[in-house]
């Protein structure tokens, strides 16, 4: 079975690079802009990991990320523009498994995605 990845990422250049790559890569990915999306997809699909831009129309990434984690154990990798320490921090926080700064290095990413889909494997009964 492939992973599922959710990009959720509101700049639609962004969010059509990040799924030609990583379909690319072999992976099913969905793509929506909205914590909203995020959510519809989630209550009606497995997802392996989520890609999370922390900058959203509809809310706060790193509200959203809380939420998440609160509820589930799915990978999540934030990705904004801030690149302040404090940044980073709040957002591994607040519940996040990574975190990246745009512009994204897309090789980077996909080694960062295929380590932490290694780690949520092996923490499978």
């Amino acid at each position: 079975m492939s992973h599922h990845i959710v990009i959720v990422e509101d700049e639609p250049v962004t969010q059509a690079r990040l799924q030609a790559y990583f379909e690319q890569e072999g992976y099913r990915v969905s793509v929506t802009d909205s914590g909203a999306g995020l959510r519809d997809i989630m209550e009606h699909e497995h997802v392996s990991l989520i890609l999370l831009d922390i900058n959203l129309p509809d809310e706060n990434g790193l509200m959203l990320t809380r939420a998440l984690r609160e509820r589930s154990t799915v990978g999540n990798i934030l990705g904004t523009r801030r690149c302040d320490q404090i940044d980073r921090i709040v957002g591994l926080e607040m519940g996040a498994d990574d975190y990246v700064t745009k512009p994204l290095e897309l090789r980077e990413l996909v080694v960062r995605v295929k380590n932490l889909l290694w780690r949520i494997d092996l923490a499978r009964p």
